[in-house]
């Protein structure tokens, strides 16, 4: 067989690897290891065991949110917490709202702040509270009942070092069905995916939006590139102690994605997250066992998929002019995926042009993420649609 064929398919390989067969091992390792898994069940736990717990959020011009965000949290009836509100120089009058609220709900706090960005706002609120358990929501973000309860009760555990929530869809009626299904999907497998993560050992993505992490273990961001998010959990991953995605703590976001935009967080959250791997790089060799393996499979490899593309563009090219047939064909298959979408960047929406199309401008995405981390620039940005 002609060996630049084989080259194209070894990348077509790991570029369906993360989604086709990522899946499949982890299968795998849950029936070989079915005696030392981890168990995902709600602990049951006295109310004066639970954990003082620190709810920060860091918000900009949120006055349309706020204060039904930290209604989400007073809900809760969770029995031990503060809430720090920090104001990334607000414009609105997001500050006001909270203040008003002061004087009903013991234990609030604003911090009302010069515009320094979300990350120096978060190491801001963590220097002001004291609690050993940090627990960050967005402001517009909703908790669905008992989720601060099964977040926070894990950490009874002391191997466990961050709990990530669970998004869920939000209960509202949506105008944008088609985009709001394919979420639903792609968010399903990320539930199932980082569930078995846990039960092995631990998850190694973030919910930025929902988590909570355990103080000890909380170091200073080193820079503007790494996610806010993600970088404490890698933090934790690097102690080796436990990251687990909590089935049972569930939020969902209530400020609606406009259509177009998904590509342009895309892009914003692989850099950051690009940033971040890097900065923990050594998570990625062998003797973080189970942690490197996730990594690669989880981050790496999807990350590296517009590079795979290319190079299995190249190599079935190849082939094909050493006359390999299945390398015409190869060839043909990959540029095809490409003429196909054009027509859904103009407008066109009908299947299977629309999967053309996302796909081909996701790699587009990962390719600007590549070029924002090369370029060292700043992912702690707040981004309105």
């Amino acid at each position: 067989m002609n060996m630049h064929f084989i080259f194209a398919l070894i990348a077509v390989f790991f570029m369906v690897y993360p989604f086709a067969f990522y899946p499949i091992v982890l299968r795998i390792l849950i029936f070989l290891c079915k005696t030392s898994l981890h168990s995902l069940d709600i602990p049951q736990s006295k109310q004066e065991d639970l954990p003082v717990i620190a709810v920060l959020i860091s918000a900009y011009n949120e006055a349309q949110y706020i204060e039904d965000a930290i209604r989400t949290i007073i809900d809760q009836q969770y029995p031990k917490y503060e809430i720090h509100i920090g104001s990334d120089g607000s414009t609105d009058d997001t500050v006001q709202r909270v203040q008003s609220l002061q004087h009903r709900i013991p234990h609030l706090y604003i911090h009302d702040l010069s515009k320094r960005g979300k990350n120096a706002v978060n190491e801001y609120l963590i220097a002001h509270s004291t609690s050993d358990i940090i627990v960050h929501i967005d402001a517009d973000v909703r908790l669905k009942p008992g989720a601060l309860y099964a977040m926070c009760s894990r950490f009874i555990d002391e191997e466990v070092g961050a709990v990530i929530g669970t998004s869920t869809d939000a209960p509202i009626a949506s105008a944008h069905h088609e985009h709001e299904e394919e979420h639903s999907s792609y968010r399903n497998l990320e539930f199932k995916t980082r569930s078995m993560e846990s039960a092995l050992a631990s998850t190694v993505t973030s919910l930025g939006h929902f988590y909570a992490i355990r103080r000890t273990y909380r170091k200073s961001l080193p820079n503007d590139r790494v996610c806010d998010d993600y970088m404490p959990i890698l933090h934790v991953l690097m102690e080796k102690k436990r990251v687990i995605a909590d089935p049972h703590a569930c939020a969902f976001e209530v400020r609606e994605m406009q259509p177009g935009t998904e590509f342009k967080q895309a892009k914003r959250f692989a850099a950051c997250g690009m940033a971040s791997v890097l900065e923990a790089r050594k998570l990625l060799l062998p003797q973080y066992g189970m942690i490197a393996l996730f990594l690669w499979s989880r981050k790496m490899f999807r990350w590296l998929m517009p590079i795979l593309y290319m190079k299995a563009m190249g190599f079935a090219l190849i082939a094909w002019m050493e006359d390999s047939i299945g390398g015409q064909y190869l060839f043909f298959v990959l540029s095809g995926i490409i003429v196909l979408s054009i027509p859904g960047f103009l407008g066109i929406r009908i299947m299977p042009i629309r999967q053309a199309c996302m796909f081909v401008r996701l790699q587009i995405s990962l390719l600007g993420a590549w070029l924002h981390v090369l370029g060292s620039n700043a992912s702690s940005s707040w981004e309105r649609t």
